[in-house]
C-alpha cells in the first residue's frame, strides 16, 4: 500500500507544490508517518491552518508541502485552506483516486471513474485509455477515448461508430458487449443524437444502421428524413473506406431488403437515380432499364455513353462494370448499323470503307460479346443479345 501513496504523490508532486490528503476513515496516519519523499515537507493539520498558510505562501514560496488531515475535508466555509486547496492539488487513498492517479487525470475526472468503474477494472483497459490521453483532455473526451478503447478504433465518433458496423456485418457483438459492460452506451447515443440527429426508444446499432440508409436514401429521393446531414457525410465516407467496403456492402444488402427498396424503386425513373448509389439495387434498376431503352431505341447513344460514365463514380459501379459497358457498345453498335449503307463496288472500296467507319461496327460488336460474356448474367441482357 505504502509503495503505491509513493508513487500517486509523486506523480502529484510533478504537476503541483501543495497536495492535500484527507483520511476520512482516519486509517493512514502510520502509511502517512512512514513516508519518505525526497525534498518534500509533511504537515499534520491540526488547528494550524493559518500560520500554515503564511508559512507556506510567504516564507516558503517554493518549498513542496504535503498537508494530512484525519478526517473527512471541512465544509468550505470552516475551511481556511480552501483557496489553497483549489490552487494545488488533491489526494485520495480510494480506488477511484488510486486509478485516476495512475492515469495521471485530476479529480476533475472522478466522476467519470465512478460512473464506468468496469471499464477501468481492467489493466489493459487503463493502460489503453493512458495511451490515448492528453494533457488538455476534457471529461467528455475521455469518455469519447473510453469509447474507442472497447471499440478498438480511433478516438473520435465516426471510427467508434465503424467499428461497431464492422462487427455488425460479421455478425458479432463482442465489442459492444464490453461498451454496454463498461457504462458507456448512453455516452454513444447521446453523442449519436447530438452529431447524426438519431434518438430512439430502444436504440440499437442495427435500428441506426437501419435508420441511416433509410434517411439518406429518403434525403436523395424526397422522402422523409430524421437524421441530420451530417448522417449523409457518415454514409458517404463510410462507402468509399476500402477499408470497411465489405461491411457497407454486407449491411446495405440487409437494410435494402427490410426496407423493401425494390419496390420502391419500381416506381421510380432510372434517371432519377443516376446520382444514388447507397444500395446494389439501384445499379441492377438503372441496367435494366437501360437494357428496355436501347431494345426500343428510345435513347441516343451518347446519351447512353453519358449515363455509364456518370456511374463510374458510385460504389456499386465495379460490380456491374461489364453490363454497363455492354450496353453502352451495344447502343453504339444498333445507331451505327441503323445509319451504315454496307454496299461495296470492288474488294478495295470495301476495304477503304472499312477503315474509314465499318470497322466501328466491327469493334463494338465484338467489345459487346466480351462484356456480355464476362457480366455472366444472360437473363438480364437475353433480349438484347438476341437483337445484336
Amino acid at each position: 500500500m505504502n509503495d503505491r501513496i509513493t508513487q500517486a504523490l509523486t506523480k502529484l508532486f510533478e504537476r503541483h507544490r501543495i497536495i492535500f490528503w484527507y483520511d476520512a476513515k482516519q486509517e493512514l496516519l502510520g502509511d502517512f508517518d512512514a513516508l519518505e519523499l525526497p525534498e518534500i515537507e509533511k504537515i499534520q493539520l491540526a488547528n494550524n491552518e493559518m500560520a500554515l498558510k503564511y508559512r507556506m505562501l510567504r516564507e516558503q514560496p517554493k518549498q513542496k508541502f504535503l498537508l494530512y488531515r484525519a478526517g473527512h475535508q471541512p465544509e468550505d466555509l470552516d475551511n481556511w485552506l480552501l483557496d489553497v486547496q483549489l490552487a494545488h492539488g488533491e489526494f485520495r487513498t480510494d480506488q477511484v483516486a488510486l486509478w485516476l492517479s495512475e492515469l495521471e487525470l485530476g479529480m476533475a475526472f472522478a466522476e467519470v471513474v465512478e460512473d464506468h468503474v468496469e471499464f477501468f477494472k481492467a489493466a489493459k483497459r487503463r493502460e489503453a485509455l493512458k495511451r490515448r490521453l492528453e494533457s488538455d483532455d476534457t471529461p467528455g473526451r475521455v469518455r469519447m477515448k473510453m469509447l474507442s478503447v472497447c471499440a478498438q478504433s480511433e478516438p473520435r465518433l465516426d471510427a467508434v461508430l465503424e467499428s461497431l458496423l464492422e462487427e455488425l456485418a460479421e455478425e458479432e457483438d463482442g465489442r459492444w458487449r464490453i461498451l454496454v459492460r463498461c457504462g458507456l452506451d448512453s455516452d454513444l447515443w447521446q453523442q449519436m443524437e447530438r452529431q447524426y440527429g438519431y434518438h430512439s426508444d430502444a436504440p440499437g446499432i442495427k435500428d441506426f444502421v437501419i435508420e441511416l440508409f433509410k434517411s439518406c436514401y429518403a434525403m436523395e429521393t424526397g422522402g422523409d428524413v430524421h437524421l441530420s446531414s451530417e448522417a449523409l457525410v457518415f454514409l458517404r465516407r463510410w462507402k468509399d473506406s476500402r477499408r470497411h467496403e465489405e461491411a457497407f456492402e454486407n449491411l446495405s444488402d440487409e437494410c435494402a431488403w427490410i426496407l423493401n427498396i425494390e419496390q420502391e424503386l419500381a416506381k421510380r425513373d432510372f434517371r432519377d437515380l443516376l446520382e444514388v448509389d447507397y444500395f446494389s439495387l439501384i445499379d441492377q434498376k438503372i441496367i435494366s432499364d437501360l437494357v428496355q431503352e436501347v431494345v426500343a431505341r428510345t435513347v441516343t447513344p451518347g446519351d447512353v455513353t453519358r449515363w455509364v460514365r456518370q456511374r463510374r463514380q458510385w460504389h456499386w459501379y465495379a460490380q456491374h462494370r461489364d453490363l454497363y459497358q455492354a450496353i453502352d457498345y451495344a447502343s453504339q453498335f444498333i445507331h451505327g448499323l441503323a445509319e451504315a449503307t454496307l454496299e461495296m463496288d470492288s474488294l478495295a472500296e470495301g476495304i477503304q470503307r472499312y477503315a474509314q467507319s465499318w470497322y466501328r461496327l466491327d469493334l463494338h460488336y465484338r467489345k459487346f460479346v466480351f462484356h456480355i460474356r464476362s457480366a455472366g448474367q444472360a437473363a438480364l441482357t437475353s433480349e438484347l443479345a438476341r437483337q445484336i
